[in-house]
């Protein structure tokens, strides 16, 4: 009942806000898709609370796990190798450390290594201090 009384506040404030200041039919447009949003979205919290909760927990369980275990005929063992680059591909999950976008292993050697804790502030030059990145995150990284 609140969500409905919010929603209702918020039509009038909107109206009165539009009489006073007129404004363009996009912005009335938006104004109304984000009113029917907002009450489909109080009918899944009211009537549908358990497929919120599962689609929220789904959703939770698909980003932690590894990327690979997704694909269903995919073969680990051909991703094995003896290429950093793969080796810490494998260690992050096939994700990029920053954005966690997928990583493709056709194009991995356009990603870029970097330190987790840089030399300067006291990083070890070791492979456990090292992370893989895409190029963009790379390049706003070091812009």
């Amino acid at each position: 009942m609140n969500g409905i009384t919010l929603l209702i506040l918020t039509i009038v404030i909107g109206y009165f806000y539009n009489n006073r200041y007129p404004q363009p039919m996009k912005y009335k447009i938006y104004f109304g898709i984000g009113c029917t949003a907002f009450l489909i979205f109080l009918y899944f919290m009211n009537y549908q609370t358990s497929f919120v909760y599962k689609m929220g927990k789904n959703i939770k369980e698909i980003n932690e796990k590894p990327l690979y275990q997704s694909i269903p005929d995919f073969n680990f063992d051909t991703v094995k190798s003896d290429n950093i680059k793969v080796k810490l591909a494998n260690r992050q999950n096939l994700r990029c450390s920053s954005c966690h976008n997928p990583i493709g292993l056709r194009d991995i050697d356009s990603y870029k290594l970097s330190y987790i804790t840089p030399l300067q502030y006291g990083g070890q030059n070791d492979i456990s201090n090292l992370k893989l990145m895409c190029p963009s995150c790379f390049q706003f990284r070091n812009f």
